[in-house]
């Protein structure tokens, strides 16, 4: 077999895996979605090895995955229903324009002690009933402005972070109660045919112990059914290795692996803001392949609009497929993430 035709092979495979992926863990029970999903990283994992051993160890030439047109979170710094309005309705526009689906994450900061909200980036606090109203909002705001487009779909992530008190199961299953309650005020309304309401939180190692950010996941996948987005980093941990090695602040690979994979929940859009972030992400998916049955990630987050001595979107994507295809993990992405300030 030439290396063209093993990596038209590969493509082909591993295609029908992120198509087979998706919707199972978006539909799926968090069980059974759990089980399919493993299995089907499972099988690509053999073919991918398959295809090494073919190789020889031979380098194969490889072309980039298109990208997808970027779609833009926010880290929100108001209850402003109106803004989020705003940012909806320019999604919407956006995925009108280019008849591709989506996912967004609205970042509202850590989650309070007491369970009764978060404290936004700049200090304030909001309820979680007005964070439900703001991500219902943008939900409207899409479902609107997509117009004559009835097909495509914007995945909304609810967002915190493992950075302020409540990181703990409890707290997990908080945020699966605000993700619940609006989810169902969108189903009401009519836009759940087009949105589709996830958690998400940007989980990092320097920010909380992994214990802790563990019991937040499995707290979230205890109670609604939910799925949520890890877009978080993996600070400190290994760029070069696969032995389960350490990170900051006491984790280690499998502990990235599980709150961004492993949990049932867990889906990952991670930080790739520097290329050593791509490398620590390609060793994780590596590790998950060799001793997990196999990982998933959706796709790249930038922050280049924040600070632009970062990666664009486009070199995000280019770094994070590249150094998973080297890993001889190679997987096709269905987003771009970029965060911008509200």
């Amino acid at each position: 077999m030439t290396q063209s035709q093993l990596h038209s092979l590969r493509t082909f495979i591993e295609a029908g895996v992120t198509s087979l992926l998706r919707p199972i863990r978006a539909f799926l029970t968090k069980e059974v979605a759990g089980l399919c999903a493993r299995a089907l990283a499972l099988m690509s994992m053999c073919v991918l090895l398959g295809s090494a051993l073919m190789a020889q160890g031979t380098p194969m030439a490889f072309a980039v995955q298109a990208k997808p047109v970027t779609a833009w979170s926010y880290y929100v710094n108001s209850s402003s229903t109106s803004t989020a309005y705003t940012l909806g309705c320019n999604q919407g526009k956006s995925d009108k324009t280019y008849h591709q689906n989506s996912a967004a994450f609205l970042d509202f900061g850590g989650q309070l002690s007491n369970g009764s909200g978060t404290l936004l980036l700049n200090g304030s606090t909001i309820s979680n009933g007005h964070i439900e109203a703001v991500a219902e909002a943008m939900a409207h705001g899409y479902w609107v402005c997509t117009g004559s487009d009835s097909t495509t779909v914007l995945r909304i992530g609810i967002g915190t972070n493992n950075s302020y008190y409540d990181v703990s199961y409890g707290g997990g299953q908080t945020w699966s109660n605000v993700v619940t309650a609006a989810e169902n005020s969108i189903k009401i309304s009519g836009y759940s045919s087009q949105v589709i309401m996830y958690g998400a939180n940007d989980i990092e190692p320097s920010w909380s112990s992994a214990s802790a950010a563990i019991a937040w996941a499995n707290g979230f996948g205890s109670v609604g059914g939910h799925h949520y987005f890890n877009y978080g980093s993996a600070d400190g941990c290994p760029q070069y290795s696969t032995g389960n090695g350490g990170c900051n602040n006491g984790w280690n690979q499998y502990d990235v692996y599980y709150v961004s994979w492993g949990a049932n929940p867990a889906q990952g859009t991670p930080e790739i803001y520097y290329s050593s972030q791509a490398r620590q992400w390609a060793m994780i998916d590596l590790y998950a392949h060799q001793t997990q049955g196999g990982m998933y990630i959706e796709g790249p987050l930038d922050e280049h609009d924040l600070n632009t001595s970062t990666f664009t979107a486009q070199g995000a994507w280019n770094a994070l497929w590249t150094d998973l295809y080297n890993a001889r993990i190679s997987q096709n992405f269905p987003y771009s993430l970029e965060v911008h300030r509200e």
